[in-house]
């Protein structure tokens, strides 16, 4: 056979790959789909559970904020940002179809390691299974009701089955300007616009260190929900004065025998919220003060005045 008459055949071949191609790349049921298809602002109700866990998550929207159950604010941007990735995450290709592979892969109803279901009100919209991973930031995914495994771009960590991973950490901060603060029993400080801070007790005070602890409950953060019985005794009682008025922060300090340990904790509650809230010991012990750490002392008043 000629070379050219190879040659032809050769062209006609490549042309029929590329052609063959090219429609499938056209073919919507070629491409991949997303793993579930939902439209994020659509999503009223996001259930969240693990084989083994006794408890689970539970976010609920309310109006343009996201609540967790019971009605404790969550992280509406964390939250958003979770829906909307799980929205934009495509199945790819299968990478197995039997149920066998799909238990191995921890994707079914009996054996999974994230099971998330989204609601329209009391309509289920969809549900999924993520198990086992791939690779990194690659997780094993499945439809609940069935049908192939997909490996997608996701992570089991992204979907945290706490109420810590995804509560509004932020929701015993001062809001707006700080007007008062008070430590029952110790002190009450009052703001003078420009003409910075007093207390009850008089004295010269150190305005930059009261400043500092004002500033500590602006940016006042939680760690999470704290679910044990709290007793009596309140380590700290503040009152802090805002633009919503007073919010009442009362701080217990517990401490706990744990075997041949002792466990250590500072739970904080507030009127403005149901609950108690868990505090990082250096965020409490910062916020412990007395007067003598906020006047100016003796000794550097004296100095000033011999400048």
């Amino acid at each position: 056979m000629k070379q050219s008459t190879l040659a032809t055949i050769l062209v006609i071949q490549i042309v029929l790959v590329v052609l063959v191609w090219w429609f499938r790349l056209g073919d919507d049921e070629q491409r991949p789909e997303p793993l579930l298809s939902f439209e994020p602002d659509s999503i009223q109700r996001i259930e969240i559970s693990a084989i083994g866990e006794k408890r689970g998550v539970t976010l609920v929207r309310d109006s343009d904020n996201w609540q967790l159950v019971p009605d404790i604010p969550a992280d509406a941007d964390k939250v958003e940002r979770f829906l909307t990735k799980l929205a934009d995450t495509d199945s790819g290709w299968p990478v197995a179809e039997q149920d066998s592979t799909a238990d191995r892969f921890e994707v079914t109803h009996e054996n999974h390691q994230r099971h998330i279901v989204l609601y329209d009100a009391d309509k289920v919209l969809g549900g999924v299974y993520l198990g086992t991973s791939p690779g990194y930031r690659k997780v094993h995914a499945r439809a609940d009701s069935g049908g192939p495994v997909y490996s997608v771009k996701f992570s089991v960590y992204e979907v945290g089955m706490d109420s810590a991973s995804w509560l509004d950490r932020s929701i015993l901060q001062a809001v707006g300007e700080v007007r008062e603060l008070t430590l029952e029993g110790v002190f009450s400080l009052s703001s003078k616009g420009g003409d910075g801070w007093v207390s009850d007790q008089g004295g010269d005070l150190d305005q930059d260190a009261v400043q500092t602890l004002i500033d500590r409950f602006r940016n006042l953060t939680v760690m999470g929900i704290y679910e044990e019985p709290v007793g009596d005794g309140p380590l700290l009682t503040y009152i802090v004065t805002d633009d919503e008025g007073p919010q009442r922060l009362t701080i217990v300090h517990l401490k706990k025998a744990d075997g041949d340990a002792t466990s250590s904790h500072y739970v904080v509650s507030s009127n403005r919220r149901e609950g108690h809230f868990e505090l990082a010991s250096y965020i409490a012990e910062r916020i412990e003060a007395t007067l003598d750490d906020l006047v100016i002392a003796a000794s550097d008043v004296e100095e000033v005045v011999k400048e």
